[in-house]
């Protein structure tokens, strides 16, 4: 069920009427209604989600140590995503026929680091203070359970303690978010895929011209994509009167990778840093353990993207070079703008390694796109690099101290009718539909 479909309107709706009329079962309605989104779009992974709420409430319970409740927790990511993907790279034609090779549970991984940020957090705190149905709530809470943010214990359980309250100030700045979101998946990130999906997955037979507009335009497909997500799962919490952290900071106005990964996906950046990064020993124990560190990090972050080669590459070269940029502080020096635009330069080529799976397809990307004999002085490469150029200069506009005082501004009614415009634009678009969003692999 996507958020821009119209099926979630309809969920969403009857969610609303549920909390309103029977706010003393708001526990159970959340936990409810977080079942049906979850398996509606699969209901044979209906047991592995209750399966995730019953293994945590008894690990909690026996306060068993993090070194076997955190391997518990991971046999089912393990199995799921990556059985066959360590099947086929080790050969081990024995155990093929016990590998999965059926469609992933939906947003498996988030799940997972979900849950272990619960139990090493748990580990943490002196109360007990948690139940079954209280934990499951905090883990399904529909909002972000498919594709994040990826929440702490503290940013929300105190707020699930909490009655839901339908405030006007918040259903303004709720309704703006989701706008944002709706607007960059529907209008932005499904088009722009419709028109650079068929090169990535041929480069062979693509012009040059089209592999320099695909790569140009996937990080905005990309970060379209995912950030539309997040403002819409934000903004559907936010009339909730939950908050949920921010996820995006403007990451194209990077100056670095360094700086890149404080702003993309700040809360799986987060979740690295403080349960692998940090315990693996952080920047202490000398420089090259803090470089082997970095390495290993980016590249289980590679992994957990997916059971792929290219994502195991993609990690360990976002490794090397935040390693790079630390050997030679790159991160100090002045000059932010050419800095940003270098920065984009190889996010940009890094993202083609994220993209396409095979190593022969991307060795053929790269060649078409830098070693062709077409020239690159065509005015449909411009109009491409200034589309590119404007949606990261907007990016400013989107901070949410910013946001938030505009809804002040606006009137309720002018919000309201904007946003049943922009549905019927994008409903009639779309057709009351939508393409996955990219990070429901994940």
């Amino acid at each position: 069920m996507l958020f821009s479909s119209i099926e979630f309107f309809l969920f969403l709706s009857v969610f609303v009427i549920a909390i309103f009329f029977l706010k003393n079962n708001q526990r159970n309605i959340i936990i409810i209604f977080s079942l049906f989104f979850y398996s509606y779009w699969n209901y044979f992974f209906f047991p592995l989600i209750i399966f995730f709420c019953l293994a945590t409430y008894f690990l909690i319970k026996k306060n068993l140590r993090l070194i076997i409740s955190i391997p518990l927790i991971l046999l089912p990511l393990i199995y799921f995503k990556y059985s066959l993907f360590l099947v086929n790279l080790l050969n081990l034609d024995l155990l093929r026929e016990f590998s999965y090779k059926g469609e992933l549970p939906l947003a498996i991984s988030f799940v997972t680091f979900t849950i272990i940020a619960v139990l090493v957090d748990r580990k943490n705190q002196e109360n007990d203070q948690y139940n079954l149905k209280n934990l499951s709530e905090y883990i399904l809470y529909f909002p972000q359970l498919i594709a994040g943010p990826i929440l702490r214990l503290k940013q929300l359980f105190p707020q699930l303690n909490n009655k839901i309250s339908f405030i006007k100030e918040n259903i303004k700045i709720g309704i703006i978010l989701f706008c944002i979101g709706y607007i960059k998946k529907v209008f932005f990130a499904d088009n722009i895929a419709l028109l650079i999906d068929p090169y990535f997955e041929d480069p062979q037979i693509a012009s040059r011209q089209d592999l320099i507009q695909a790569f140009l335009l996937f990080p905005v497909q990309i970060y379209f994509d995912f950030s539309g997500y997040v403002d819409m799962a934000l903004g559907v919490s936010k009339i909730f009167g939950i908050n949920l952290p921010q996820n995006f900071n403007m990451p194209y106005h990077a100056t670095s990778i360094t700086d890149f990964w404080r702003r993309w996906h700040i809360t799986l950046s987060n979740w690295f840093k403080d349960y692998l990064y940090i315990p693996l020993g952080g920047s202490k124990n000398g420089k090259l353990k803090n470089y082997l560190n970095l390495i290993v990090t980016m590249t289980i972050a590679g992994i957990w993207h997916g059971a792929s080669l290219n994502f195991i590459l993609w990690g360990f070269l976002n490794g090397i070079i935040l390693c790079f940029e630390k050997l030679f502080n790159l991160v100090s020096l002045k000059y932010n703008f050419i800095k940003n635009i270098f920065a984009c330069f190889i996010i940009f080529n890094l993202w083609i390694f994220f993209r396409i799976s095979d190593f022969p397809s991307i060795i053929v990307f790269f060649d078409n796109l830098y070693l062709a004999d077409e020239s690159l002085l065509v005015l449909e490469n411009f109009l491409t690099l200034f589309f590119v150029i404007i949606i990261v200069f907007l990016q400013k506009f989107e901070n949410h101290n910013f946001l938030f005082f505009l809804s002040k501004k606006l009137n309720f009614s002018f919000i309201i009718s904007f946003f049943l415009i922009i549905l019927l634009l994008g409903f009639s678009i779309s057709l009351g539909q939508s393409e996955k969003f990219i990070y429901f692999q994940f």
